[in-house]
This record gives structure tokens, C-alpha cells and sequence, in this order.
């Protein structure tokens, strides 16, 4: 067998099952044959950077029988008192339109001053602008606090804006994740003007790229912010649903039950036949077939992930020592 064949043999592998398994099918191949090795110690050894090349990358989905398993014990656990927790550390933005429509979305603090929501909560404003901030608990909003728009980045989803002063108490202030937990369980909230709660929840179930959208959503979805198609192909993580989501989450924390910790920003809500590469989300497919939902049911959340979100702002001096 030459070497051509075998790197094909094991790019169908590591496609389609873990990297043990190939390298178990290519070692089966081979019989670790001395005299092969010795013969071909450059096509091996080309052969074993293949096999280490194709495990790395920005994308890690999970497989679809253990996205499956996860989202069935995630959906099964109430964590209630989380979703108190999670809505402490989240404030409410809103602001007014000349033709006085009210504009609303949540947001996320890095710090007592700044603050970090998704662009299209506020791609009415430009920079410099005002909004006001509250923040939450049920039944309950603070006074309205005085924040002013420092920075948008529409290609990516990310806004910031940043309070006149110190108003938020430290322990509104989430840790953020180091990094993104496949299959750990996520609660996001949204509180209305009259502090009512709404709550959905989800599994985390990959990270990659941003997804391509079919032309029929990207042109609805650009309608409330830049097309989805457009923005930069950054990593985004997404999260299969137990409770659906609606306006008014954009910009909020995606709170890792599990860690303790923020995950991402809420980016964005689709169904999977939105989905111009479906290929790519097999796994979620499967989860979905496995829970009989509807493909074309909004049960797909998009977040921007939590270190994107805080190499932003130390990237653009908006905050110093992160």
C-alpha cells in the first residue's frame, strides 16, 4: 500500500471518528512493519504530522451520542437558584430612539465601570452616545445609571460601553472562563422593564468558526445589525437549547453552570435549517433527531466567546491588566 492511499485512509478516519480510533486503523494497516518504517522513514514521519495536524484547529464539536447523553442530563437538572446568580451579574441597557422607540438588551460587567454587550444591541448609537444601565435581580431594577458608548465592532458582534463612574458593586462582576467546556450546561436571562425574568438554558455543544447562514436569515438578521455572512470568521461557540430564547437576551451571559463562570456574550439564536453548511453540525443533528426536535425549530444559540470578549477590550486599552 503507498503512501497516498494511506493518508487517505486516515483522513477518512479522523473525519469521521476520534483520533485514537484512527490511529488504531492506520497502526492496523501498517502492522508496524519494521521494514516498511525503515523504507519510508520520510512518508511516515510525514504521515505522523498528519495525524497530530488533524486533531488541532479552532473547531472542536462535540459527537453527536455524547452531545445527546449531555443535553439530556443538562435539561433534566434545575439549577434555579442560578438563574438568580447569573442575573446579578448582568445589567439591562436600554435607550431611547428620536422616534421614541425604546431599544433594549443585556450586558455583561468586566469591571465596576465597563461593560460588554453584542453591536447590535446598540447599532443605532455611534460611539460617544449615551445609554442608561440597570442592574437586575427579579422583581427589581436599580435607577437607571448614565454609560456612554466607547467602542462597536459590528464585524464581530462586540460593543462596549462604560459608566461615567464607578456604580456597579464587585459582586456584579462574573469571572469570566479561561476557556469553553464541551457538554457543560449554560443559563442565560433576561429581565424586562418590569424586572420580569425569563429564562432558557442550553448545552454547549461546539466551537467554531462563525457559521455561513442561509441567504433568507442573513438578510432578516441584517435587518437588526450587520449581516452574519459579513462578519469576521472568529470562533463563536453554540450552545443546543432546552429553552428557547427570543429578543431581549443579545449581549447577556451564557453562565456556565458547571465552572461557575461566564462563557460568552449571546450572539445570536438560528434553527438548524438556517444553516448554510449543515454538514458541519452532524453532531447537532443527531442530538436533535435523538430529542425528535423540529430542524427547523430557533434551538441553535451563537455566543462570542469569553476570551474574545476580554482580549478585545485589553487589545483596545479600554481596560488595563487584563
Amino acid at each position: 500500500m503507498d503512501i497516498g492511499s494511506l493518508l487517505i485512509i486516515l483522513f477518512w478516519l479522523t473525519w469521521n471518528e476520534k483520533m485514537t480510533y484512527a490511529a488504531q486503523k492506520v497502526a492496523a494497516l501498517l502492522n508496524f512493519n519494521s521494514a516498511f518504517l525503515q523504507k519510508n522513514a520520510i512518508q511516515w514521519f510525514v504521515l505522523s504530522m498528519v495525524i497530530v495536524l488533524s486533531s488541532c484547529g479552532s473547531s472542536r464539536i462535540y459527537q453527536g451520542k455524547e452531545l445527546a447523553i449531555a443535553y439530556l442530563n443538562n435539561s433534566n437538572v434545575l439549577h434555579d437558584y442560578k438563574e438568580q446568580k447569573v442575573t446579578s451579574h448582568q445589567v439591562r441597557i436600554s435607550y431611547q430612539l428620536n422616534n421614541s422607540t425604546k431599544v433594549s438588551g443585556m450586558g455583561v460587567p468586566i469591571t465596576e465601570r465597563l461593560i460588554a454587550t453584542a453591536d447590535h444591541v446598540v447599532q443605532n448609537l455611534a460611539v460617544g452616545q449615551q445609554v442608561n444601565v440597570q442592574i437586575g435581580a427579579l422583581g427589581k431594577l436599580s435607577k437607571p445609571l448614565t454609560a456612554q458608548l466607547v467602542m462597536r465592532l459590528p464585524d464581530k458582534d462586540v460593543a462596549y460601553i462604560k459608566l461615567s463612574q464607578p456604580g456597579l458593586p464587585e459582586s456584579s462582576v462574573p469571572n469570566w472562563c479561561d476557556s469553553q467546556q464541551l457538554g457543560d450546561k449554560v443559563i442565560m436571562t433576561m429581565l424586562s422593564s418590569s424586572a420580569s425574568l425569563t429564562v432558557a438554558s442550553g448545552t454547549i455543544s461546539g466551537i467554531s468558526d462563525r457559521p455561513r447562514m442561509t441567504e433568507r436569515f442573513n438578510k432578516k438578521a441584517a435587518k437588526n445589525g450587520t449581516a452574519p455572512n459579513g462578519m469576521l470568521d472568529e470562533p463563536v461557540n453554540f450552545v443546543l437549547l432546552h429553552r428557547n430564547m427570543q429578543g431581549g437576551f443579545s449581549g447577556g451571559a451564557m453562565y456556565d453552570v458547571k465552572h461557575g463562570c461566564v462563557t460568552g456574550i449571546s450572539s445570536m439564536i438560528a434553527s438548524f435549517n438556517d444553516l448554510a453548511q449543515p454538514q458541519r453540525y452532524e453532531s447537532v443533528q443527531e442530538a436533535l433527531s435523538r430529542k425528535y426536535w423540529s430542524e427547523n425549530s430557533k434551538v441553535l444559540a451563537f455566543g462570542i466567546p469569553a476570551k474574545t470578549v476580554l482580549e478585545l477590550a485589553k487589545h483596545n486599552d479600554l481596560i488595563k491588566g487584563l
